[in-house]
């Protein structure tokens, strides 16, 4: 099974959080490239709502520069800048949470009221500097200028997921400002303009060195991941991999877990030697993975074991699906050594959730217990678990 395979999985078994763009210009602004791996987005797009403080501190910087400049200056364009703060600043967390809690649930959040709200709030920061520089005063055109710059980096470390999104909301902050200061009348200011395009090009280039080195940091840790999930040989998720996927499932839903062993494996692995047993177990996990419905998941969980979870499968379904395996595994012979043909059979022994446990672990005791006795009852079926078996 590949990532993407257990990926489609989980999203079957329990909705995994994502995020969701809508109509307009926010898909073009959100768009990811052909680069950006698909697994990978959204953690990427994650990103764009992380950090509530800074939204904060944004807002807290903005209503300290408003408030200094109605309050020495004047005026009522800075009384309406700050009072538009607050509004936006308690809008944007109230989106906030609510995109979190829909998160946290499992469902699919759309994004276009926070993307929407923090162009909104750089637009106002753009006006907050036209005016603040619009006014003469040094001090105040000091403050708007370090309260500019000082949004730039953050706004490219959170947006960076989104760079064509990151580079609007800077240049709303930064263009208002060139243009107040070239409007002053004051010729040196408008060395401001020739340095705009330069100062876009930098914010650029710190956007694609946020999202160069975040790709690199979740491709590497995406690659640990599926090697901590999965059996180096056959490829198939391993113990520890399947517990993963049978946490997300519903504690609503039916579904059984069957323990698969190969019957004469061993005489075969010891003839021929472990690399051709490697292969043979490699061909073996491949046919019974085939043999298996979409949405069912194979593991190896050591040697010639596996477990197969079969959500939504009762016991007659699972049954069928177990005969099924084994066809798939017995009935045409395998090469080994490059000639010589060999058979194998399978033996399998499962237990239903709910109807036979309540927990994880246990009903992996009782899958195990009923294949025990399948073997001993003489291999090359699969059967239920029967509480006759506990004793």
């Amino acid at each position: 099974m590949t990532f993407n395979d257990e990926a489609a999985l989980l999203s079957t078994v329990r909705p995994q959080g994502r995020l969701r763009a809508g109509a307009g210009p926010l898909p073009w602004l959100m768009r990811w490239g052909s680069r950006t791996p698909h697994e990978l987005r959204p953690a990427m797009c994650g990103a764009l709502l992380s950090s509530p403080g800074s939204v904060v501190l944004g807002a807290l910087n903005g209503l300290f520069v408003a408030g200094l400049a109605h309050f020495a200056i004047g005026g009522t364009a800075f009384a309406i800048i700050m009072i538009a703060e607050a509004i936006l600043l308690a809008t944007r967390l109230v989106s906030l949470k609510r995109v979190k809690s829909i998160h946290e649930a499992g469902g699919v959040p759309a994004i276009d009221t926070p993307i929407t709200l923090s162009i909104i709030w750089c637009s106002l920061q753009g006006a907050l500097f036209f005016f603040a520089i619009r006014t003469g005063s040094t001090p105040l055109m000091v403050l708007a200028a370090a309260h500019c710059m000082g949004l730039v980096g953050p706004l490219c470390a959170r947006n960076y997921a989104a760079p064509r999104l990151a580079l609007l909301l800077v240049g709303l902050c930064v263009a208002p400002f060139v243009i107040g200061a070239a409007s002053t009348g004051e010729p040196l200011m408008l060395a401001l303009v020739v340095l705009l395009p330069g100062f876009l090009l930098g914010a650029l280039q710190i956007l694609a060195q946020y999202r160069s080195a975040m790709l690199a940091a979740l491709g590497a840790e995406l690659i640990n991941a599926q090697r901590a999930r999965h059996d180096p040989l056959t490829g198939l998720l391993n113990r520890h991999g399947l517990e993963g996927v049978m946490k997300d499932l519903s504690r609503n839903q039916v579904f059984s877990l069957v323990c698969f062993d190969l019957d004469g494996f061993k005489p075969i692995n010891d003839r021929f030697g472990h690399a051709a047993g490697d292969r043979l177990l490699c061909e073996v996990g491949e046919r019974m993975r085939n043999a298996l419905a979409e949405g069912q998941v194979l593991a190896r969980i050591g040697g010639d074991e596996f477990l197969a979870l079969l959500p939504g499968q009762g016991a007659e379904a699972t049954n069928a699906r177990i005969e099924a395996v084994i066809a798939a595994v017995s009935d045409t012979p395998y090469t080994v050594d490059g000639k010589a043909l060999v058979q194998i059979g399978v033996t399998a022994g499962f237990a239903c959730y709910p109807d036979d446990a309540t927990g994880i672990a246990e009903l992996h005791v009782l899958a195990d217990r009923a294949l025990y006795a399948a073997k001993k009852a003489g291999k090359g079926f699969g059967t239920r678990y029967q509480p006759s078996l506990a004793a």
